[in-house]
């Protein structure tokens, strides 16, 4: 008969040896992936900034500072009207932005400010 001792120390070792292969077999299959393709991810989570931003419905206004009150940016657009842009302390500033100054902002459906740039390097 055999002893209870080697019973539990060769399933134990068989248990070992178990989870030794599955890291390696998981770690060959990320190897098969293509190169240049992103990994998946899962729920449809947004990875990137510019991808949260487009989850929440955000959109980039390109203008000329008129005014600016507080927290409250007025530019004129391309299109020619003027538009409110409210900042918080959340707000990214890229630079010191002016009156006159043109601007790039990425901002969301209540037109607050997620970031806004100088666009001067930008300019035909």
């Amino acid at each position: 008969m055999v002893s209870i001792p080697k019973v539990v120390g060769l399933m134990s070792c068989g248990v070992l040896l178990c989870l030794g292969l599955s890291n390696t077999a998981l770690a060959a299959d990320g190897m098969n992936m293509k190169p240049g393709l992103p990994a998946e991810r899962q729920g449809g989570q947004a990875g990137l900034k510019g991808e949260q931003d487009k989850l929440k419905g955000g959109h980039v206004i390109t203008g000329e500072v008129l005014r600016v009150e507080g927290e409250n940016y007025f530019i004129k657009g391309q299109d020619g009207k003027e538009v409110r842009l409210h900042t918080d302390g959340t707000t990214q500033k890229m630079g010191d932005i002016r009156q006159g100054d043109r601007i790039e902002a990425d901002v969301n459906d209540q037109n607050h400010a997620l970031s806004i740039r100088s666009a001067r390097g930008t300019e035909k």
